[in-house]
């Protein structure tokens, strides 16, 4: 079993915090430490990892000659305001896959694991659920909404096997959106990837508990520069200890 590591990243300019909805936290970091951050989480499986950037600023030179060593695929594409190239920039990410298993990961998603069995029993859950998305208080739902009226799928971090990945569809829904309304009636027609694979997927969703024993799966909510490095070169008790004692809070965030 290969596993596909698809990692989309942007050269935003640095933001240290959450701003508003589609502006997450930007660190340069996210670029060589976020990939050695998913390699590790996946020590003892064969993997490739994809990292996918969507340019703003250049990328300094040593760190490209780094990224060029570390990724399998690299992809750079300088940013366009093309409509929903947000959207497009993980559609074509996702389609350089060549594994048995998708695992997608957004710039501020970090993931660190105890050992290669605690990954393995979210693999596992795909034998029950289409995707498998991040943990969460609101288990088995990503948060507590009664005005959707179906599950979506977290860019910040899922698993899927590759061939429930249904491009066509997926396209479809993007580039029509009447189609994508009157197919699928979503309560709240959020015209966004996550949505349209969740909805496509008939909300076969499942966000595992929180597990800190056994991994610690989260997004920055506000980022220091130099912590991801430093939590990467601790064992897992460390982490974990480091983790519990800040806290992952709504919806899966944490402040460094």
């Amino acid at each position: 079993m290969k596993i596909s590591v698809v990692i989309n990243v942007d050269t935003r300019p640095q933001r240290d915090g959450i701003d508003s909805m589609f502006n997450g936290v930007c660190n340069l970091d996210f670029l060589i430490d976020g990939v050695k951050n998913k390699i590790k989480f996946l020590d003892g499986f064969e993997k490739e990892i994809i990292l996918y950037v969507d340019q703003h600023l250049p990328i300094p030179y040593d760190k490209l000659l780094e990224l060029r060593g570390i990724a399998d695929t690299l992809v750079i594409r300088d940013h366009t305001n093309e409509p929903s190239f947000n959207d497009w920039n993980y559609i074509r990410a996702l389609q350089m896959a060549s594994g048995d298993i998708v695992m997608h990961f957004d710039q501020d998603c970090a993931a660190f694991s105890s050992s290669k069995e605690s990954v393995q029993e979210l693999i596992d859950l795909l034998e029950k659920y289409d995707y498998i998305s991040y943990p969460s208080h609101w288990t088995p739902n990503a948060v507590v909404d009664p005005t959707f009226n179906y599950r979506w799928v977290s860019t910040r971090f899922f698993i899927c096997k590759r061939q429930t990945l249904n491009f066509t569809e997926i396209i479809k829904c993007l580039t029509d959106y009447d189609y994508f309304c009157n197919t699928y009636k979503p309560s709240r027609a959020c015209p966004w990837t996550e949505h349209f694979l969740g909805l496509i997927s008939n909300s076969n969703v499942f966000y595992p508990p929180i597990q800190l024993d056994k991994l610690a799966i989260f997004s920055w909510g506000h980022y220091k520069t130099g912590v991801l490095s430093e939590l990467n070169n601790m064992n897992y008790e460390q982490v974990k200890g480091w983790v519990g004692s800040r806290g992952i809070r709504y919806p899966n965030d944490l402040d460094a």
